[in-house]
């Protein structure tokens, strides 16, 4: 594996990559609070099946640009640094692969710009709007969302994710997974990469620029169709997502669909069953 920064157009990514330049692209972007290493495990696995596997760190995130304006973190900007990944790797499409917000990006480029994305693959994360109206509708869902709304508030929630060295972040995150999926080494790194100058508020703002209050009273939009070929995998012991929202944005693709339930797995399912995720995956893209 190798790392690079690489010019998206507005901003400078940071990626790590993996595999032959000339072999298929694939795309992988993580969610919050993570970086690119979160991908450390399918890299490799993809790089020896023939594909030139990408992780980037985000926007605002690890080694990439962190604009300082909360307006620089709406959607789709975000979906744009994609797309100018995309199109820096030499390619006018690739295979998109995303988890948490990583995913909702991942879920707005085949919905907005099909004919960028070979194929999509979601791990726990939902279509935005369709997250948006489940807050609204169920109880249960606005239960597991209540962190969104403490991220409204610039001070406070970085005050409370980093207090303590990170305390509350560790117990939020890496305390839901199942017991050895983040190792102390491997904690080291994400808190490690929130440290940097602006990277926790960074992080934050993907939240405050998209999930404002205001946005709590009000009906989304509907999501366009996903017409590409797309697998769901999803951890059905996720603390913070119902399995209403796999259903719901299963029903927003109206291309080929798989849908791959792990009973007992976390949130963190490329983290914590690596295996089973690149056996999925490899899967998926050679039935493709």
């Amino acid at each position: 594996m190798s790392t690079r920064r690489i010019d998206v157009g507005e901003v400078r990514l940071a990626i790590t990559e993996a595999g032959d330049p000339a072999g298929e692209p694939v795309v992988l972007l993580h969610g919050f609070p993570e970086i690119g290493h979160s991908w450390r495990y399918q890299l490799p696995a993809l790089a020896a099946a023939g594909f030139h596997a990408v992780a980037p760190d985000l926007r605002g995130y690890g080694g990439s640009d962190r604009p300082a304006a909360v307006d620089a973190y709406a959607a789709p900007k975000l979906v744009g640094d994609v797309a100018g990944l995309i199109r820096a790797l030499g390619h006018e499409s690739a295979h998109v692969v995303g988890h948490d917000w990583g995913g909702g990006l991942a879920w707005g480029l085949a919905g907005n710009l099909p004919d960028m994305v070979r194929s999509l693959t979601i791990l726990n994360a939902p279509v935005g709007p369709v997250s948006a109206r489940l807050r609204r509708e169920d109880p249960a869902q606005r239960a597991k969302s209540w962190y969104m709304l403490l991220f409204q508030f610039p001070g406070v929630a970085e005050a409370w994710l980093s207090a303590d060295d990170f305390a509350n972040l560790r117990q939020f995150v890496f305390d839901t997974a199942a017991p050895g999926t983040f190792p102390d080494e491997e904690r080291e790194v994400f808190v490690e990469a929130l440290r940097r100058d602006g990277a926790l508020t960074a992080a934050l703002n993907y939240y405050r620029a998209n999930m404002p209050p205001a946005s709590w009273l009000r009906d989304p939009p509907d999501p366009p169709p996903v017409p590409v070929p797309t697998m769901i995998i999803w951890g059905e012991a996720d603390a913070y997502m119902d399995p209403v929202l796999l259903e719901r944005s299963a029903a927003t693709v109206t291309g080929p669909l798989r849908i791959e339930r792990l009973p007992g797995v976390s949130h963190w399912v490329q983290q914590e069953v690596p295996d089973r995720v690149n056996e999925l995956l490899l899967d998926f893209l050679g039935s493709l």
